[in-house]
């Protein structure tokens, strides 16, 4: 008995360390420019995305939608010649996470056990997918 608790909080253990709120979910490791145009974008970006991930744990999945749109618009800011590459792998990171809350969703929303109160959630997931893939 005391293994099957021990595994479960090791498991919460893992989820806190790896998502440290101190830490950028997305890091620049090479720049031609050293990351001095997009700094105050980047920490932007990963303070939005860092409050999806949280509200998405906490099943509040509109919040995190909006967090990711957010996120997502605020990419279109960077428009220096030599940071559009860092900008359109930021909007991949950013859709890949909404790909990943549309997938829960979608799950979560079909099948025998399905729960139909997420199911505007669903929706508004894939309208915001849709908007992201056809691009800004």
């Amino acid at each position: 008995m005391r293994g099957k608790i021990m595994k479960l909080f090791s498991i919460s253990e893992k989820e806190s360390k790896y998502f440290n709120d101190k830490e950028g979910f997305i890091e620049i490791e090479s720049c031609p420019v050293g990351g001095m145009i997009c700094t105050e974008h980047l920490a932007f970006i990963n303070k939005k995305i860092r409050f999806a991930r949280s509200h998405w744990l906490n099943k509040n999945f509109v919040l995190a939608i909006e967090e990711l749109k957010i996120a997502y618009y605020k990419t279109a800011e960077i428009n220096e010649p030599s940071c559009v590459q860092c900008a359109a792998l930021f909007r991949t990171t950013i859709t890949n996470s909404m790909e990943a809350i549309h997938d829960d969703l979608k799950d979560m929303t079909t099948g025998f056990f399905r729960a139909k109160r997420f199911q505007s959630s669903y929706e508004l997931a894939a309208i915001t997918l849709k908007e992201f893939k056809e691009g800004i």
